[in-house]
């Protein structure tokens, strides 16, 4: 069985602290590493930061200006009108980075989710969607503009780079989070310095925000059958064996997480469905449909179990059938 790595970026950048995790045992060690890998690498390349102290920037004082969440109830049309400015209620890392030339401006948005959200009779893929808001006035957006491209220059948009990954640097901060060109700041995987604020301990569940069909977010503890409150994960896995591709038109080599198709959902390993959501208590109800923020991949829900709204769909790019703009320059090199 594999081993998920979990990596906690220094601000050298040169050593990691990864902690391995196997059937629930923790193993800790120091290890030097590259921070990009071979992209055909056998190994394991699943990275996220879980350290908050790799963030020091207060946003809100460099701007000068607060960080927006705001919510307005309207009871007679069922909605939850939500606003946000992008500016983080937290600490966040320096940018521009090596790895995102971007730097982080004030940028508006707003949200209408239904106040009673219900289950969809199939499930929408979140590909050209914020999948949800945060509280602290960041939305969460997990897939990347960064495909394979082959020797030719020809790129195959099925085949989408995780930012997720050691095998590519794409300048995110301990919050999992970087830039776009708009100054648009995001979230691709478990916000650290948020949830380090919000004291993220273990003893109770902590609503975070909303998903885009309007079902709550949580961050990964929630109760199991007995009322404990426990540390779930995802249902993903690596795939096993070589991607089909022939490394001309479609990457080749093992399935090593640098690409959403290196993992698959697998059935029973995991109380969360492929949405990284689940049926339970929580804090407000006896039983409801809620997603988790896992450290696992793929982190954020990638996937809606509701309908979304279509506030949440990326009009100017991302949406179906459009090129989402790129999140760092230079050019992609050839893969």
């Amino acid at each position: 069985m594999k081993f998920i790595l979990y990596g906690a970026i220094i601000p050298s950048l040169a050593a990691l602290s990864i902690l391995g995790v196997k059937r629930g045992m923790a193993l800790h060690k120091a290890a030097k590493i590259n921070t990009e890998i071979p992209e055909n690498t056998a190994d394991d390349t699943y990275l996220i930061n879980l350290d908050p102290s790799t963030c020091a920037v207060d946003i809100e004082t460099k701007l000068g200006t607060s960080s927006v969440y705001t919510e307005v109830i309207n009871k007679r049309k069922k909605t939850r009108k939500v606003e946000i400015n992008g500016v983080a209620s937290h600490d966040v890392g320096t940018f521009p980075s090596r790895g995102n030339p971007n730097t982080i401006r004030e940028v508006k948005q707003t949200f209408s989710v239904p106040l009673e959200p219900t289950m969809a009779k199939r499930k929408t893929p979140g590909k050209g969607y914020d999948t949800g808001v945060l509280f602290s006035g960041v939305s969460i957006d997990p897939f990347t503009a960064e495909y394979f491209v082959g020797p030719t220059g020809a790129m195959n948009r099925e085949w989408n780079i995780t930012t997720l990954t050691s095998t590519v640097d794409l300048g995110l901060d301990c919050n999992n989070a970087h830039v776009q060109p708009s100054g648009k700041y995001h979230y691709h995987g478990t916000p650290s310095a948020y949830l380090d604020d919000l004291d993220a301990d273990g003893t109770k569940m902590l609503k975070v925000g909303y998903a885009a069909d309007g079902f709550p977010v949580y961050y990964k503890y929630g109760y199991d059958e007995s009322g404990q409150v426990v540390a779930y994960q995802s249902g993903f896995q690596l795939k096993d064996g070589e991607r089909p591709g022939n490394g001309k038109t479609a990457p080749n080599g093992p399935y090593n997480g640098r690409y959403f198709n290196d993992y698959e959902y697998v059935e029973g390993v995991s109380d969360l469905d492929e949405c990284n959501g689940r049926w339970g208590k929580t804090p407000e109800s006896e039983s409801e449909y809620y997603y988790l923020i896992t450290d696992n991949f793929p982190s954020v829900p990638l996937c809606f179990s509701g309908t979304p709204s279509k506030d949440f769909q990326k009009m100017r790019g991302g949406g179906p059938g459009g090129r989402p703009p790129r999140e760092h320059r230079p050019p992609p090199r050839r893969h």
